[in-house]
């Protein structure tokens, strides 16, 4: 907005005083409005960018095949409609059209109604042999499918630090129990070598229920020791599922938090509680589990003084938006019981895996009775070795009666509660019913300094394969699930839902582009290769029967079908829309989207 500045301390008569002068000083309001504006239009050049880019690599894989075996390409353009600006190269007129929304290569002899000249009949794209045609049709859909691998490659290719292939636990009760130790550095999986956890976890998730043999370095020791992972069956959305292998390591150690026995062990009679993260040892820092477990072995039953953070819950913290938890500092000097045993055993301390961190108070676990800090003993007369054959015992039992036993401030209890079933429906619309145990626990952890990639561009492209194969075996699963059903038509999204994927990727930076441009290319090409007519899957369909019949199909026929085709194509199209404009102002859960972190 415009403002008047007068000259200060001076009227308008006084000697060598300035007049009044008239400057643009932006409002408060005018600056917010300035901000969305930028922000509107920033977002609208990233999806044209992703629309445009996408379009234009479709139709390169059409033109660059007609180019290849000699079809004369009358026309390239990036969307339908009248043509806004472009131009002519030779015989083909390159440009973009008004609506932008996809694009298309007009091909001579395309059109049957086309006038062709006598030196153009070979040229013309009715003439090239059925093979030509089949694949000139099939390398745009290709390319779209294929482009994703690139995009993948140059976002892989930026992930210059890896976790190193340290394992940081191990977690009670699984295979790798007593065979792999928190510290082995793997070296080998197999006879491959690896130079990530990533490798490490994707070599035991290929291998279920098969011997695998690790070579890791244990301190000064080289080993071989072999492990076999147990099968485990996970569920995804859109009903895939698969078996996985699973040894029961993880690269974080668990941070130094306790939980303390009961009321008479040295730990609480020094002043220490379950959940305390100790923080030093005789003034030098304690950062892992294994580091305490280390110096108070070495202590050999001398009075241990600890320095330790005790979580302290703030309810309604910053006025009443959320729940939180402080940090008070402390002091405790523990001795240990006497005795020849563990050092810590005897002092009362032990991991806090199977202490309850937090119980919902609408949960039938919580009227049962246990509340933060009580120590699961047994589940169904059985005790756990770990809070995740806990979990998997509880779940694994359906709605049925369970029985638990828990200790808490020294005094056991039991009590007995069955799951309650919850129900919510997905992005995808798809509704589920599955049992809630809505207890958990608090063991965090922290992984090895990264390591820099020893080998980038094989690590990129091995992982942009994946990526692609993995999002390709996921969107054909999802357009299936829409053709049977059992997937709400009103999950399919059209131009404003990829503007507002687009805008909620936008924190990621140039990777959540790229990752949001991959998926959407592979979405084109499978939906591209439906043997829907006036598709590129129609025009292949057409081809394949011609291949059989050993002549083209009639004309009739093919000009039936394509207007059918596109009356589908439009109805799709209108039902995108309805879809995109209830998501956007309606009261349908907007589509939040977060790419991989880098």
């Amino acid at each position: 907005m415009w403002r008047t500045l007068r000259p200060e301390g001076a009227g308008y008569n006084a000697p060598n005083a300035e007049g009044p002068r008239r400057v643009w000083a932006p409002s408060l309001s005018g600056a917010r409005s300035y901000r969305v504006a930028r922000a509107v239009l920033v977002n609208l050049l990233r999806f044209v960018a992703l629309i445009g880019g996408l379009v234009f690599v479709h139709e390169l894989g059409h033109f660059a095949w007609a180019k290849i075996f000699n079809v004369k390409v009358l026309k390239f353009s990036l969307g339908f409609g009248p043509r806004v600006i472009g131009y002519r190269h030779q015989e083909t007129d390159y440009c973009v059209s008004l609506i932008p929304l996809g694009g298309f290569v007009k091909m001579l002899g395309e059109d049957p109604s086309d006038h062709i000249a006598p030196e153009d009949v070979p040229r013309s794209f009715h003439r090239q042999a059925l093979w030509k045609r089949f694949l000139i049709v099939l390398a745009g859909p290709l390319m779209s499918l294929m482009f994703p691998v690139l995009l993948y490659f140059v976002v892989f290719l930026g992930q210059t630090d890896l976790t190193p292939p340290v394992i940081g636990t191990v977690v009670p009760g699984y295979p790798a129990e007593n065979r792999l130790m928190p510290g082995d550095r793997v070296l080998a999986v197999d006879g491959r070598a690896v130079g990530s956890f990533q490798d490490v976890r994707d070599a035991v998730s290929a291998a279920p229920a098969r011997e695998m043999r690790f070579d890791v370095q244990r301190g000064d020791q080289s080993l071989t020791v072999r492990v076999t992972p147990e099968s485990v069956r996970i569920e995804r959305p859109l009903d895939i599922s698969e078996t996985v292998g699973r040894a029961g390591i993880s690269a974080g150690f668990a941070l130094p938090v306790i939980g303390v026995r009961g009321p008479n062990v040295p730990a609480w009679v020094s002043g220490l509680r379950t959940f305390d993260l100790v923080t030093m040892y005789a003034g030098n820092p304690i950062r892992r589990w294994i580091d305490l477990e280390r110096v108070l072995q070495a202590s050999r039953g001398a009075t241990v003084p600890l320095g330790f953070l005790r979580p302290r819950v703030v309810p309604d913290a910053l006025g009443g938006l959320c729940d939180l938890e402080v940090f008070d500092p402390g002091l405790a000097q523990i001795t240990p019981e006497p005795g020849t045993g563990e050092v810590l055993r005897r002092t009362g301390i032990e991991p806090a895996d199977l202490y309850v961190a937090d119980v919902s108070p609408d949960s039938p676990e919580y009227q049962m009775g246990p509340r933060r800090g009580a120590r699961v003993v047994s589940v169904d007369g059985e005790a756990p070795p770990s809070w995740e054959r806990f979990h998997e015992r509880i779940m694994g039992g359906g709605r049925q009666l369970r029985s638990l036993r828990f200790l808490h401030e020294g005094r056991e209890s039991q009590g007995a509660f069955s799951l309650r079933p919850t129900s919510w429906t997905d992005e995808f619309g798809q509704r589920y019913v599955r049992l809630a145990f809505e207890t958990g626990h608090w063991v965090p952890t922290d992984a090895d300094a990264p390591i820099e990639n020893p080998s980038p561009t094989s690590y990129a492209l091995r992982n942009a394969m994946r990526e692609t194969s993995e999002a390709m075996r996921f969107l054909s699963t999802g357009i299936v699930r829409v053709l049977q059903g059992r997937v709400s038509i009103q999950t399919v999204g059209g131009p404003i839902m990829i503007y507002d994927v687009t805008r909620s990727t936008a924190s990621d930076g140039p990777w959540g582009f790229l990752w949001l441009m991959a998926l959407v290319s592979i979405n084109l090409g499978l939906i591209n290769l439906l043997p829907i007519p006036t598709l590129d899957g129609g025009h292949l369909m057409f081809f394949a029967v011609e291949g059989v019949i050993r002549r083209p199909v009639p004309l009739w026929i093919r000009q039936t079908a394509s207007v059918l085709g596109l009356l589908l194509v439009l109805a799709v199209m209108l039902i995108a829309f309805k879809n995109d404009l209830q998501r956007k102002f309606g009261n349908t859960q907007p589509i939040v989207v977060t790419a991989p972190t880098q």
